[in-house]
């Protein structure tokens, strides 16, 4: 069963609890999803640090569209080996 504290204007925390199956495995609970609306995507990893005793997970973003703006590859320019040298050594 999953418990939930969703406190007062004042305390932003919300609370809720997800249970670890025999494969190590859990899901990130609807309470906590919808607080993060904004902030999870899918592709996302979370990230379990302990630091003092105290373990935080955190959202890493997946970087999507690194090339998106490179120019296509010329294939023409590489059809010699000397072409490939000669980029090779400047």
């Amino acid at each position: 069963m999953q418990q939930l504290r969703i406190s007062s204007d004042s305390d932003p925390r919300v609370e809720a609890e997800s249970t670890i199956n025999k494969r190590y495995i859990t899901t990130i609970s609807e309470p906590i999803r919808h607080a993060l609306d904004d902030t999870l995507e899918l592709g996302d990893t979370v990230r379990w640090v302990i630091s003092d005793g105290e373990l935080s997970p955190e959202i890493v973003h997946e970087e999507y569209g690194a090339f998106e703006g490179a120019e296509p590859f010329d294939w023409s320019a590489w059809e010699s080996n000397a072409a490939a040298e000669s980029a090779w050594s400047e």
